[in-house]
């Protein structure tokens, strides 16, 4: 999946790998891939980029929970958890 934002920093183009949890897992075989997207675009802008359902997700990159607006880095790994529901 590759989708560049409008709003591109100087044209460049940011790799991120990604993986998916949850209900999410489907979108990508085995619940990971890779997307490109324009600099400057934060984590939230992955809901579009990726078309998920919800938009209360949880981020973690490099292994720490991060604010959906955070940019993205060139090499980042996020990985994105579905909203949970407890009972």
């Amino acid at each position: 999946m590759n989708e560049l934002h409008e709003g591109m920093v100087g044209g460049r183009i940011v790799h991120v790998s990604v993986t998916l949890k949850g209900s999410f897992a489907d979108r990508f075989p085995g619940g990971r891939g890779e997307v490109e997207v324009a600099g400057g675009t934060a984590v939230g802008g992955l809901i579009a980029v990726l078309d998920l359902p919800h938009s209360s997700c949880i981020f973690v990159r490099h292994g720490t929970m991060i604010d959906r607006g955070t940019p993205l880095s060139d090499g980042d790994h996020v990985a994105i958890y579905p909203p949970m529901a407890g009972g």
